[in-house]
Protein backbone atom coordinates (compact mmCIF):
# COMPACT_ATOMS: atom_id res chain seq x y z
CA UNK A 1 0.00 0.00 0.00
CA UNK A 2 1.44 3.74 -1.12
CA UNK A 3 2.09 5.49 1.84
CA UNK A 4 1.87 9.59 1.97
CA UNK A 5 5.26 10.76 1.07
CA UNK A 6 8.18 9.26 -0.69
CA UNK A 7 12.12 9.55 -0.58
CA UNK A 8 14.04 9.08 -3.38
CA UNK A 9 17.46 8.48 -2.32
CA UNK A 10 20.66 8.07 -5.02
CA UNK A 11 22.75 5.83 -3.38
CA UNK A 12 25.57 3.45 -3.57
CA UNK A 13 27.36 0.67 -1.38
CA UNK A 14 28.16 2.56 1.23
CA UNK A 15 24.72 4.24 1.99
CA UNK A 16 23.42 4.48 5.10
CA UNK A 17 19.78 4.42 4.17
CA UNK A 18 19.53 0.99 5.51
CA UNK A 19 19.55 2.98 9.50
CA UNK A 20 16.92 5.64 8.25
CA UNK A 21 14.23 2.16 8.23
CA UNK A 22 12.42 0.53 11.05
CA UNK A 23 10.67 -2.59 10.06
CA UNK A 24 9.23 -2.58 13.50
CA UNK A 25 6.62 0.33 13.28
CA UNK A 26 4.86 1.94 11.16
CA UNK A 27 6.19 4.79 9.49
CA UNK A 28 4.42 7.43 6.67
CA UNK A 29 7.26 7.58 3.72
CA UNK A 30 7.96 4.93 1.23
CA UNK A 31 11.46 4.55 0.10
CA UNK A 32 12.63 4.54 -3.50
CA UNK A 33 16.27 3.85 -3.90
CA UNK A 34 18.16 5.23 -7.00
CA UNK A 35 21.69 3.76 -7.19
CA UNK A 36 24.47 4.84 -9.03
CA UNK A 37 26.90 1.39 -8.60
CA UNK A 38 25.22 -2.23 -8.24
CA UNK A 39 23.53 -2.86 -4.21
CA UNK A 40 24.01 -5.91 -2.60
CA UNK A 41 20.57 -7.79 -1.82
CA UNK A 42 20.61 -6.65 2.10
CA UNK A 43 20.65 -3.04 0.56
CA UNK A 44 17.45 -3.80 -1.25
CA UNK A 45 14.90 -4.59 1.31
CA UNK A 46 12.10 -2.75 2.32
CA UNK A 47 11.93 -0.35 -0.44
CA UNK A 48 12.47 -0.45 -4.26
CA UNK A 49 15.26 0.09 -6.32
CA UNK A 50 15.23 1.38 -10.21
CA UNK A 51 17.82 0.08 -12.65
CA UNK A 52 21.48 1.68 -11.76
CA UNK A 53 21.86 4.84 -13.52
CA UNK A 54 25.54 5.51 -13.41
CA UNK A 55 26.81 9.30 -12.89
CA UNK A 56 26.19 12.18 -10.38
CA UNK A 57 23.08 12.36 -8.12
CA UNK A 58 21.59 15.05 -9.93
CA UNK A 59 22.18 12.99 -13.61
CA UNK A 60 20.78 10.28 -11.94
CA UNK A 61 17.59 11.81 -10.28
CA UNK A 62 16.99 13.79 -13.48
CA UNK A 63 16.91 10.68 -15.44
CA UNK A 64 14.44 8.82 -12.90
CA UNK A 65 12.13 11.28 -12.00
CA UNK A 66 11.46 12.40 -15.55
CA UNK A 67 10.93 8.89 -16.86
CA UNK A 68 9.02 7.45 -14.21
CA UNK A 69 5.31 9.43 -12.62
CA UNK A 70 5.13 7.30 -9.35
CA UNK A 71 5.99 9.96 -7.58
CA UNK A 72 3.37 12.26 -8.69
CA UNK A 73 1.21 9.87 -6.36
CA UNK A 74 2.76 11.07 -2.93
CA UNK A 75 2.64 14.42 -1.05
CA UNK A 76 6.04 15.40 -0.10
CA UNK A 77 8.93 14.09 -1.85
CA UNK A 78 12.30 13.88 -0.22
CA UNK A 79 15.94 13.77 -2.10
CA UNK A 80 18.62 13.55 0.44
CA UNK A 81 22.21 12.31 -0.05
CA UNK A 82 23.15 8.47 1.23
CA UNK A 83 25.51 9.56 3.46
CA UNK A 84 22.51 11.59 6.05
CA UNK A 85 22.32 9.23 9.38
CA UNK A 86 19.27 9.68 10.74
CA UNK A 87 15.95 6.93 11.45
CA UNK A 88 12.61 6.17 10.76
CA UNK A 89 10.81 8.21 13.68
CA UNK A 90 12.33 11.62 13.33
CA UNK A 91 11.99 11.54 8.88
CA UNK A 92 8.41 10.77 9.89
CA UNK A 93 7.97 14.18 12.06
CA UNK A 94 10.18 15.88 9.70
CA UNK A 95 7.44 15.35 6.64
CA UNK A 96 4.57 16.00 9.08
CA UNK A 97 6.13 18.65 10.21
CA UNK A 98 6.63 19.95 6.70
CA UNK A 99 3.19 19.55 5.80
CA UNK A 100 1.54 21.13 8.94
CA UNK A 101 3.76 23.90 7.52
CA UNK A 102 2.25 23.76 4.02
CA UNK A 103 6.01 24.21 2.61
CA UNK A 104 6.99 23.32 -0.73
CA UNK A 105 10.54 23.19 -0.40
CA UNK A 106 12.54 22.43 2.96
CA UNK A 107 15.26 20.31 4.87
CA UNK A 108 15.82 18.84 7.86
CA UNK A 109 18.81 21.06 10.08
CA UNK A 110 22.36 18.85 10.26
CA UNK A 111 22.94 18.32 13.71
CA UNK A 112 25.91 19.80 15.38
CA UNK A 113 28.25 16.96 15.05
CA UNK A 114 27.85 17.20 11.32
CA UNK A 115 30.14 18.11 8.65
CA UNK A 116 28.66 21.15 6.46
CA UNK A 117 29.42 23.89 4.22
CA UNK A 118 26.43 26.62 4.53
CA UNK A 119 26.15 28.15 8.33
CA UNK A 120 22.36 28.42 7.57
CA UNK A 121 22.00 24.76 7.18
CA UNK A 122 22.88 23.77 10.74
CA UNK A 123 20.60 23.50 13.57
CA UNK A 124 20.01 26.75 15.38
CA UNK A 125 18.81 25.68 18.99
CA UNK A 126 16.60 28.95 19.25
CA UNK A 127 14.35 28.06 16.43
CA UNK A 128 11.67 24.82 16.05
CA UNK A 129 11.62 26.08 12.08
CA UNK A 130 13.30 29.02 10.51
CA UNK A 131 11.63 30.29 6.90
CA UNK A 132 14.99 30.87 4.84
CA UNK A 133 16.23 31.89 0.96
CA UNK A 134 18.58 28.87 0.79
CA UNK A 135 17.84 25.12 1.71
CA UNK A 136 21.00 22.91 0.07
CA UNK A 137 21.23 20.54 -2.52
CA UNK A 138 22.04 17.66 -0.03
CA UNK A 139 18.39 17.11 1.63
CA UNK A 140 15.45 19.51 -0.43
CA UNK A 141 12.17 18.08 -0.24
CA UNK A 142 9.63 19.25 -2.22
CA UNK A 143 6.05 19.31 -2.26
CA UNK A 144 4.65 17.19 -5.57
CA UNK A 145 3.49 20.99 -7.11
CA UNK A 146 6.85 22.52 -6.18
CA UNK A 147 8.78 19.06 -7.57
CA UNK A 148 6.49 19.54 -11.03
CA UNK A 149 7.33 23.09 -11.35
CA UNK A 150 11.03 22.82 -10.86
CA UNK A 151 12.00 19.52 -12.52
CA UNK A 152 12.72 21.18 -15.64
CA UNK A 153 15.71 23.24 -13.80
CA UNK A 154 17.57 19.96 -13.07
CA UNK A 155 18.23 20.00 -17.18
CA UNK A 156 20.19 23.00 -16.86
CA UNK A 157 22.68 21.71 -14.70
CA UNK A 158 24.40 19.80 -17.29
CA UNK A 159 27.65 18.74 -15.06
CA UNK A 160 24.72 16.54 -12.78
CA UNK A 161 26.38 17.88 -9.87
CA UNK A 162 23.29 20.74 -9.10
CA UNK A 163 25.27 23.54 -7.69
CA UNK A 164 23.05 26.29 -8.56
CA UNK A 165 19.91 24.89 -8.07
CA UNK A 166 19.47 25.26 -4.30
CA UNK A 167 19.75 29.04 -4.53
CA UNK A 168 17.53 28.93 -8.30
CA UNK A 169 14.75 26.73 -6.45
CA UNK A 170 13.62 29.67 -4.05
CA UNK A 171 13.91 32.66 -6.28
CA UNK A 172 11.23 30.68 -8.97
CA UNK A 173 9.26 29.94 -5.47
CA UNK A 174 8.98 33.61 -4.96
CA UNK A 175 11.07 32.92 -1.47
CA UNK A 176 7.84 31.54 -0.17
CA UNK A 177 7.02 28.40 2.11
CA UNK A 178 10.58 28.13 1.87
CA UNK A 179 12.66 26.90 5.20
CA UNK A 180 14.78 24.65 7.48
CA UNK A 181 13.01 22.25 10.06
CA UNK A 182 15.68 22.89 13.30
CA UNK A 183 13.35 20.23 14.89
CA UNK A 184 14.11 16.99 13.12
CA UNK A 185 18.29 17.34 12.85
CA UNK A 186 20.04 15.16 10.57
CA UNK A 187 23.56 13.90 11.07
CA UNK A 188 25.75 14.74 7.55
CA UNK A 189 28.65 12.09 8.07
CA UNK A 190 31.22 12.96 5.44
CA UNK A 191 33.15 16.13 4.63
CA UNK A 192 32.06 18.14 1.52
CA UNK A 193 33.27 19.92 -0.80
CA UNK A 194 36.03 18.13 -2.05
CA UNK A 195 36.57 17.12 -6.22
CA UNK A 196 39.20 14.58 -7.05
CA UNK A 197 39.75 16.15 -10.57
CA UNK A 198 40.39 20.04 -10.13
CA UNK A 199 38.72 20.29 -14.24
CA UNK A 200 35.84 18.98 -12.69
CA UNK A 201 35.68 21.32 -10.18
CA UNK A 202 36.01 24.31 -12.18
CA UNK A 203 33.09 23.05 -14.47
CA UNK A 204 30.94 22.87 -11.59
CA UNK A 205 31.52 26.11 -10.09
CA UNK A 206 31.35 27.60 -13.78
CA UNK A 207 27.73 25.74 -14.13
CA UNK A 208 26.67 27.18 -10.61
CA UNK A 209 27.96 30.90 -11.53
CA UNK A 210 26.05 30.22 -14.67
CA UNK A 211 22.96 29.41 -13.01
CA UNK A 212 22.65 32.31 -10.72
CA UNK A 213 23.50 34.51 -13.55
CA UNK A 214 20.38 33.42 -15.82
CA UNK A 215 17.83 33.39 -13.12
CA UNK A 216 19.38 36.39 -11.42
CA UNK A 217 19.65 35.10 -7.70
CA UNK A 218 22.36 34.88 -5.53
CA UNK A 219 22.83 32.35 -2.05
CA UNK A 220 20.29 34.07 0.31
CA UNK A 221 21.11 32.64 3.43
CA UNK A 222 18.53 35.29 5.38
CA UNK A 223 16.58 33.68 7.79
CA UNK A 224 13.05 35.65 7.37
CA UNK A 225 11.27 34.38 10.32
CA UNK A 226 12.04 32.26 13.40
CA UNK A 227 9.10 29.53 14.02
CA UNK A 228 8.70 28.41 17.88
CA UNK A 229 7.59 25.15 18.96
CA UNK A 230 4.23 26.18 18.17
CA UNK A 231 5.28 26.57 14.60
CA UNK A 232 4.30 30.47 14.82
CA UNK A 233 6.21 33.08 13.49
CA UNK A 234 8.17 34.67 16.77
CA UNK A 235 7.75 38.63 17.24
CA UNK A 236 10.96 39.77 16.78
CA UNK A 237 12.35 43.22 14.79
CA UNK A 238 15.59 42.37 12.63
CA UNK A 239 17.75 42.78 15.60
CA UNK A 240 16.29 40.93 18.17
CA UNK A 241 15.63 38.25 15.05
CA UNK A 242 19.64 38.36 14.55
CA UNK A 243 20.89 38.17 18.27
CA UNK A 244 18.19 34.97 18.48
CA UNK A 245 19.71 32.83 15.86
CA UNK A 246 23.25 34.32 16.68
CA UNK A 247 22.77 32.60 20.12
CA UNK A 248 20.90 29.76 18.57
CA UNK A 249 24.46 29.73 16.62
CA UNK A 250 26.82 29.76 19.05
CA UNK A 251 28.33 26.51 19.28
CA UNK A 252 29.70 26.81 15.95
CA UNK A 253 31.78 30.27 16.61
CA UNK A 254 34.59 28.85 18.61
CA UNK A 255 35.27 27.00 15.68
CA UNK A 256 34.84 29.35 13.30
CA UNK A 257 34.80 32.93 14.40
CA UNK A 258 34.10 34.29 11.01
CA UNK A 259 31.00 33.11 10.82
CA UNK A 260 29.93 35.87 13.27
CA UNK A 261 29.90 38.74 10.79
CA UNK A 262 28.53 36.86 8.16
CA UNK A 263 25.37 36.23 9.90
CA UNK A 264 24.67 39.42 11.48
CA UNK A 265 25.44 40.93 7.72
CA UNK A 266 22.87 38.10 6.05
CA UNK A 267 20.04 39.44 8.45
CA UNK A 268 21.04 43.18 7.79
CA UNK A 269 17.51 45.59 7.18
CA UNK A 270 17.25 46.74 3.24
CA UNK A 271 18.50 49.97 4.17
CA UNK A 272 21.63 48.09 6.50
CA UNK A 273 21.94 48.50 9.92
CA UNK A 274 22.00 51.54 11.93
CA UNK A 275 25.12 53.28 12.54
CA UNK A 276 26.03 53.52 16.24
CA UNK A 277 25.35 56.62 18.30
CA UNK A 278 28.47 58.01 19.20
CA UNK A 279 27.37 61.80 19.35
CA UNK A 280 26.42 62.83 22.99
CA UNK A 281 25.59 60.12 25.83
CA UNK A 282 24.63 56.82 24.45
CA UNK A 283 20.88 56.50 24.56
CA UNK A 284 20.97 52.94 26.06
CA UNK A 285 23.95 53.31 28.31
CA UNK A 286 24.38 50.27 30.66
CA UNK A 287 23.81 51.29 34.68
CA UNK A 288 26.59 51.31 37.10
CA UNK A 289 28.97 52.80 34.82
CA UNK A 290 29.47 48.84 33.40
CA UNK A 291 32.68 50.09 31.31
CA UNK A 292 34.41 51.28 34.17
CA UNK A 293 35.04 55.13 33.38
CA UNK A 294 33.69 56.94 36.39
CA UNK A 295 35.70 59.40 37.76
CA UNK A 296 38.60 58.74 35.37
CA UNK A 297 40.13 61.94 34.63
Amino acid sequence: MRRQHLIVARVGRNSLHPRWLDRARMRSWDLHLCPFEPLPAAAREDCSTSDVIVGPKWAGLRELLNRWDGWRGYQYIWLPDDDLLTDAPNIDRFFATAATLGWDLCAPALDETSYYAHYSTMRNRRCTARRTGFVEIMAPCFSRAALGQLLPTLSESTTGWGWGLDSVWPKLLGYQNVGVIDATPVRHTRPVGAFRDAALGQRVLAESDALLARHDCQQVHRVFEALGPDLKPMTLDPAGLTALLVDGWQYLLPANPALLPWMVQAQAPAGGWPAYPVAGTPSHAMPGDALGLQGAA
